[in-house]
């Protein structure tokens, strides 16, 4: 048991370097390589409940399922109070591309069970406002290939409307026709790319979450349709960009991206 709860602090100090490498280009590499250097911990926790009653793995899950709240928190107590909150959230980050995708990577009872009593203490904490969920390995990296890791798509998805809509057409032919044409547009697709799947995680744990797209979609995704059906693209350009710049700001605290 010992030795499995060290192997769980040790996977969630190695990952946390990674959350800054969250994109969509990386992400693939990085959770596989982690996967094969990380999988011992998963194969210790399957052999540790074998062979034992419901009662006993319950008994199991349970108390593994603090180790790493615990961990968090008592790491949290070191870091000065004014980067506190912005490392909390990168702890968020680093359970829900990470640690919890590799803990459910093979699907196996025992370890989903783990990892879903894992989240639940780990939102008893309230180490932030966040709300962190059970997360799959295949639905980050489906999002990915489907788009769906995108500030406008995980909007329109959340309001209902297919890949296909009015909006999401007009938004991507802009970006296909129009920034993708010149040396700044490029840059600007490659910066947004980068970020844009970090903060729509840290979105979808917002509790608000529903009404922090539908803000967006008002604010700025609307403005930008009409910008682009009047040909007015730099306008376009400037107020998306001006979206990003006010979601990094708010939930990432990074600086601002160029526009």
């Amino acid at each position: 048991m010992e030795k499995i709860k060290e192997e769980l602090l040790i996977l969630f100090d190695d990952m946390l370097s990674q959350t800054g490498s969250f994109k969509k280009k990386t992400y693939k590499g990085i959770f596989e390589q982690a996967y094969e250097k990380h999988k011992g911990v998963v194969s210790d926790i399957l052999a540790l409940c074998e062979g034992k009653t419901d009662e006993e793995r319950e008994k199991i899950t349970d108390e593994l399922a603090d180790v790493l709240p615990d961990h968090a928190c008592e790491r949290l107590q070191d870091i000065p109070k004014i980067k506190r909150e912005r490392a909390s959230i990168d702890y968020n980050m680093n359970m829900v591309v990470y640690v919890v995708p590799i803990l459910t990577y093979t699907k196996e009872e025992n370890l989903e069970r783990l990892a879903e009593k894992t989240v639940k203490r780990w939102n008893e904490k309230k180490m932030n406002s966040l709300t962190l969920s059970i997360s799959s390995y295949e639905t980050i990296a489906g999002g990915f290939r489907n788009g769906l890791c995108y500030i406008t798509t995980a909007v329109c998805t959340y309001q209902g409307k297919p890949d296909d809509c009015y909006e999401l057409a007009l938004l991507r032919r802009y970006r296909d026709t129009y920034l993708l044409s010149t040396r700044e547009g490029r840059r600007l697709v490659r910066e947004y790319y980068d970020t844009a799947p970090y903060l729509v995680q840290v979105l979808e744990m917002c509790k608000n979450a529903g009404e922090i797209y539908d803000e967006l979609y008002r604010m700025y995704l609307l403005p930008c349709i009409s910008y682009i059906e009047q040909k007015k693209y730099e306008e376009c350009k400037r107020a998306y960009m001006d979206m990003v710049r006010a979601l990094q700001e708010k939930y990432l605290c990074l600086q601002e991206v160029s526009a």
